[in-house]
């Protein structure tokens, strides 16, 4: 029966999917409707399922029409009583029957009830039926139906939950077929009703050994059936029956989980007695049961048994009462923080995180300095920081205050983990204790909790500093607190005044150095000036923070410094700094920067080779063609000669995709210029890709895949996703790696870069050109495509292909500078990739454009 139930829960899913919401008109005539149906009868497995097809769509077609629904019942009715109908074509009828059957339908099923090759069908199409006629169908059949038959309807009874048919039902637990009666046994007990639960009590003491667990089983859903009907002494009484001692494990299982759960009068006695007993597995169903139980005092009787458990159940049972949440556990809890055994302390100690108050504070603050492993003292502090309730925080705050310092400490980050604001007073005081732990953890602290109202106070702290102990979290601590400012040209008005007025060389470079942590423009201003300054500290600190400026306003100043200074250690920190920050992308332009690192080359002084090597490095790091003129007269210079062939191998690589010629002739140079063997080697390659290549974009950014539910790749083609939308924000483009396959590096491959079918990508990349000129785009794409230069569309194709160089074509005109190419590019199925060039209109080659996907993000 439990098949025909699945079945029965499956044709409501697809049904339901198929019919419509409201009424439609119907597609059939009634002389189409009895033509259709009297297909079916000489219906079997393996011929063509064009019948069943056809009755399925008049069924959906007649869905809300009242009256050719009837007629449909009335021909499967016929064709089910046809005596040349085969089983294949009656199980199909009584799954149609399911859907549209009336009262008008018992007769026929009825008198397939009995019979074992139909009962099965039979009992499908009446299954979901709420009419009392057909429980009394089914109630006559019992008489008639045996074997097979019988069980499928004694089962069908037991889920109809039919209590006409408990005493007749009863009689068949004698039956002297197994199947028919253990059928019986399940169907008293989903039927759940008292006269059920009478007859199972008698059964449980009579059937044999083998339908023994089919009875219990019974029981206990009679039990749950009777408590949900709001029978509860009556489903204790069984649930007491079955707890009884010598009754198997499993079932004495179920039945404390039954009475624990509709809250049995001595329920807390029994799981009581279950957790001092040998039996784990009713251990762990009292320890599962505890959690919920309801009842007066419950929470009290089990904490006032906890000490008399063994370690292992304490344990458990202090896990218990903590989920409860019952604040009546508090003290036989806190009681066995001080337990002997390591498990009970360590549940305790878990225990006060979820019921802990503010007095558990001071528990868990002795329990963390006294714990006897770290593992103790690890849950103690875990529970200090899920305490909750009113007061726990002040009682932190005075907890802290009296621990000694290496708890004190702990207990500030505590603090800090916590987020007290309330605490930052205190923790000003720490600050300026004595002992060096406490003081980081104070700043620490205070670096995330103190606002910009106690900038003062801990500027103060830090002019005033003796030694250097703590003094870096000091600073971080002011940088911290000056960020949350939310006028940044303000955020070093507090740490300048306090500059103006040190006088302490300390203090001075400790202030030096938040400001190049504030870094805004007032900042870089007061640490330029103290380059000058004539204290030979100051001045240290002043180069070594601007050589670690956030951003590229000090290239200049580190310039000077690297031009003018006597120190070597100041020349070697400013020149790293300078070519640190010319390296990578800011408010320069590659070719500002470029024009930076090559003034350091032609200063008329004596460069050492690792002064040399570093500004290679800064210049390789740039990555432009710019570089290339800088790099190449350092290949004769055998200082540095091993070191120039890799920068222009490096900058050669970075722009093969945006400059593929000057890619090639700095590859032609370096096989001239080097015998190395492995430079000679990333040449060659990088000659044969740029050749490949020739003039093709190969430099692009990429967003999606994008896809829309319910529509393929060519419906998708019309579709404005984020990309081509101006209003749209955070659109995630991210850089295509260039072409993958070596024989064809031309061309972009989308399908290993963003993946999926029935979708599309955008594609995008800036196009350099030198003056306003004509320009034919040449395409390539698989599949279709939609092009956009500077937000005019200049070329759609919707339809799919393969990606073939040159086979969409457009006239085009390039503004001076810089122009926006983006592409939409579709997927159906297969491969998924592109390839773009830019010629002149006759076809030749534009040799004064050069493209950059990154342009964005360099400007």
């Amino acid at each position: 029966m439990r098949t025909l139930r699945l079945a029965a829960v499956v044709a409501t899913i697809v049904l339901g999917a198929v019919l419509p919401c409201g009424a439609g008109e119907a597609a059939a005539s009634e002389a189409d409707i009895e033509t259709a149906v009297a297909a079916l009868a000489s219906y079997d497995s393996g011929k063509p399922r064009k019948p069943l097809s056809d009755v399925e769509q008049l069924i959906r077609d007649a869905h809300g029409n009242a009256e050719l629904t009837r007629h449909i019942e009335q021909q499967l009715i016929k064709a089910l009583e046809a005596p040349a109908a085969t089983d294949e074509a009656k199980l199909f009828i009584c799954q149609q029957l399911w859907v549209v059957a009336t009262d008008a339908s018992l007769p026929a099923l009825a008198k397939m009830l009995a019979d074992e090759k139909t009962s099965h069908p039979a009992c499908y199409a009446l299954g979901q039926r709420p009419s009392p006629k057909a429980d009394a169908a089914l109630r006559a059949a019992l008489a008639l139906a045996k074997g097979t038959a019988l069980v499928n309807v004694v089962n069908l009874i037991g889920d109809r939950r039919d209590a006409a048919a408990v005493e007749a039902v009863g009689k068949l637990v004698a039956s002297d077929d197994p199947a028919v009666a253990e059928a019986a046994l399940a169907s008293l007990g989903k039927i759940g009703t008292e006269p059920a639960a009478k007859l199972l009590a008698e059964a449980r003491k009579k059937v044999a050994d083998k339908l023994r667990p089919v009875a219990n089983d019974a029981c206990l859903r009679c039990a749950e059936g009777l408590a949900a009907k709001g029978k509860r002494e009556q489903a204790i009484a069984i649930y007491r029956e079955l707890f009884a001692a010598g009754e198997p494990k499993l079932v004495r299982r179920a039945a404390l989980v039954g009475l624990m759960a509709v809250g049995a009068p001595n329920a807390a006695e029994l799981a009581t007695g279950a957790l001092r007993g040998g039996d784990p597995m009713l251990k762990a169903t009292a320890i599962a049961s505890i959690r919920t139980l309801k009842g007066e005092g419950v929470t009290e009787r089990f904490a006032a048994d906890l000490p008399k458990l063994p370690p292992d159940v304490q344990a458990l049972l202090i896990g218990a009462l903590a989920d409860r949440g019952d604040p009546a556990a508090r003290p036989a809890i806190v009681a066995a923080v001080k337990a002997q055994a390591p498990e009970v302390r360590a549940a305790a100690l878990r225990a006060l995180g979820k019921i802990g108050d503010a007095a558990s504070v001071g528990v868990l603050a002795r329990a963390a300095a006294e714990a006897g492993s770290m593992e103790e003292a690890t849950i103690a502090l875990a529970s200090l920081r899920a305490l909750s309730g009113e007061g726990v925080e002040a009682a932190l705050i005075q907890a802290m205050k009296a621990a000694r310092p290496p708890l004190r400490a702990t207990l500030i980050e505590v603090l800090h983990d916590r987020n007290v604001v309330e605490a930052v007073p205190a923790l000003l005081d720490e600050a300026a204790g004595k002992d060096a732990d406490v003081r980081v953890a104070a700043f620490m602290a205070l670096a995330r909790l103190a606002g910009p109202e106690q900038l003062p106070a801990l500027l103060k702290l830090l002019v005033g500093m003796k030694g250097d102990e703590a003094r870096g979290d000091a600073e971080r601590a002011v940088v911290d607190v000056a960020r949350k400012i939310a006028d940044e040209a303000a955020r070093a008005d507090a740490p300048l005044a306090a500059l103006g007025s040190a006088t302490a060389v300390p203090a001075r470079c400790s202030l030096l150095r938040v400001l190049r942590g504030i870094g805004n423009e007032k900042a870089f201003q007061a640490v330029h000036d103290a380059v000058g300054d004539a204290s030979p500290e100051v001045q240290d600190t002043a180069v070594r923070e601007l050589a670690n400026w956030p951003n590229q306003v000090a290239a200049g100043i580190l310039m000077s410094v690297f031009e003018t200074t006597r120190s070597e250690a100041h020349r070697a920190l400013a020149l790293r700094g300078f070519v640190r920050l010319l390296s990578a992308p800011g408010r320069h332009s590659p070719e500002d920067r470029l024009m930076l690192l090559g003034r350091v080359l032609t200063l008329k002084k004596a460069y050492t080779p690792e002064e040399k090597k570093l500004v290679l490095a800064g210049i390789a790091g740039v990555g432009h063609p710019a570089g290339l003129k800088l790099v190449e007269p350092l290949l004769s210079d055998e200082a540095v000669a091993a070191e120039a062939a890799m920068a222009m191998l490096s900058i050669a690589r970075t722009i093969l995709g945006s400059s593929p010629a000057d890619a090639k002739a700095a590859a032609v140079k370096l096989l001239a210029a080097s015998k190395d063997p492995a430079v000679r080697k990333q040449a060659e390659a990088i000659i044969q890709v740029a050749g490949k290549v020739e003039d093709y974009i190969t430099s692009w950014q990429v967003a999606g895949p994008y896809t829309e539910a319910g529509k393929e790749y060519l419906q998708l083609f019309d579709v404005a996703f984020p990309p081509e939308r101006a209003d749209a924000k955070d659109v995630a483009w991210r850089v295509l790696p260039s072409g993958t396959d070596p024989a064809q590096p031309l061309m972009l491959d989308l399908l290993k870069a963003v993946g999926g079918e029935q979708c599309l990508a955008y594609v995008r990349t800036w196009v350099q050109s030198d003056k306003e000129q004509k320009a034919r785009l040449e395409l390539g794409t698989d599949d279709g495509n939609k092009v956009w230069l500077n937000g005019q569309v200049v070329h759609e194709f919707n339809k799919g292909g393969k990606a073939v160089p040159g086979s969409y074509q457009a006239q085009v005109t390039l503004r001076q500078g810089w122009n926006l190419l983006v592409m939409k590019i579709t997927q159906a199925t297969g491969p998924w990739e592109f390839c773009a060039r830019l010629r002149a209109p006759d076809g030749k080659r534009l040799e004064s454009i050069r493209w950059d996907c990154l342009h964005e993000e360099r400007k």
